[in-house]
């Protein structure tokens, strides 16, 4: 094993681990590996950027004009205009 691995072990119910291992076998895939991956698509879920975030999608600026930006930004990001 890579140094760098870890080894991770949890609990499943009797139902769970049979279906986990029912739907990994029709992947052609071991515990282990299913596991792995199904981690690996947890973590690129939860830090995949949401592009049309408009904080990823403005400009910069040297001044707004408004003098509680800093206290108040996500109030001019997210919420609609009337």
């Amino acid at each position: 094993m890579n140094e760098d691995m870890k080894v991770v072990q949890t609990s499943l119910s009797g139902e769970e681990y049979k279906a986990l291992r029912e739907a990994l076998a029709k992947k052609g895939m071991s515990i282990k590996e299913g596991l792995r991956e199904a981690a690996i698509n947890v973590i690129s879920q939860e830090l995949k950027l949401d592009s049309g975030d408009p904080f990823l999608s403005r400009k910069s600026s040297k001044g707004s004009g408004l003098g509680d930006l800093s206290d108040k930004h996500d109030r001019y990001l997210y919420v609609k205009k009337k």
